[in-house]
């Protein structure tokens, strides 16, 4: 009875695959996830935000809005976590986009943003009967 447990065990142990690296709420949400590297002097804030039909998420909360023009957009963030809050002008530059945040206080961050990566993840199809 102990072997036959034993063989079951190993069995069951052997057929677990290997763990991925965990996503974030970003990554699994529809839309294109973003990283943002912003800095003050010598202070340095980094994260991550998602893309989803011109509207800015962090995890499932709706924080801003984007509108495109050009090589530029204009990104307005009215909850997000500092740095980013306010309204943002970009420019593209190669992979990524630049440009200066400058908060009511007069404190001005630079930002970068390069998208996490190259696919756009689509809404997960429902299933019928729901």
């Amino acid at each position: 009875m102990r072997i036959l447990t034993l063989a079951v065990a190993s069995i069951l142990l052997a057929s677990t695959p290997a763990q991925e690296r965990k996503k974030s709420d970003n990554e699994k949400l529809p839309g294109q996830t973003w990283s943002f590297e912003a800095e003050k002097g010598e202070l340095t804030r980094k994260g991550e935000f998602r893309t989803h039909e011109k509207t800015v998420y962090q995890r499932e909360t709706n924080i801003g809005s984007i509108q495109m023009k050009g090589d530029s957009a204009t990104l307005v963030f009215r909850s997000g976590t500092p740095p980013l809050n306010g309204r943002i002008v970009v420019k593209h530059d190669g992979t990524a986009w630049r440009g200066v945040i400058e908060h009511g206080n007069g404190s001005k961050w630079s930002i970068v943003f390069r998208p996490k990566e190259e696919t756009i993840k689509e809404r997960p199809e429902r299933k019928k009967g729901r």
